[in-house]
């Protein structure tokens, strides 16, 4: 498991790379993709289930995969009130 250090300084490397290139077998981002909170959940639950399947690590939400840069890669992540 990574330590919130250690994924802080990953974040600022998002300057440089995109988060998919930081990804490994215990870290995964995901992006927000703002569907109603019952899908969420139900996908919060898989991609936990997929992590502990493979033998633990972290998922950070908010981070769009795709894209350079920290302010374009941070999409964040909506609340129940959204």
């Amino acid at each position: 498991m990574r330590t919130l250090r250690n994924l802080e300084e990953l974040l600022y490397q998002l300057d440089q790379d995109i988060a998919d290139e930081l990804e490994d077998q215990d870290l995964d981002f995901k992006e927000w993709d703002g569907t109603s909170l019952d899908k969420a959940v139900r996908k919060v639950i898989d991609w936990a289930i997929c992590m502990a399947n493979g033998g633990g690590g972290t998922v950070v939400f908010g981070v769009a995969d795709k894209v350079r840069g920290r302010a374009a890669a941070y999409a964040g992540v909506a609340g129940e009130d959204e």
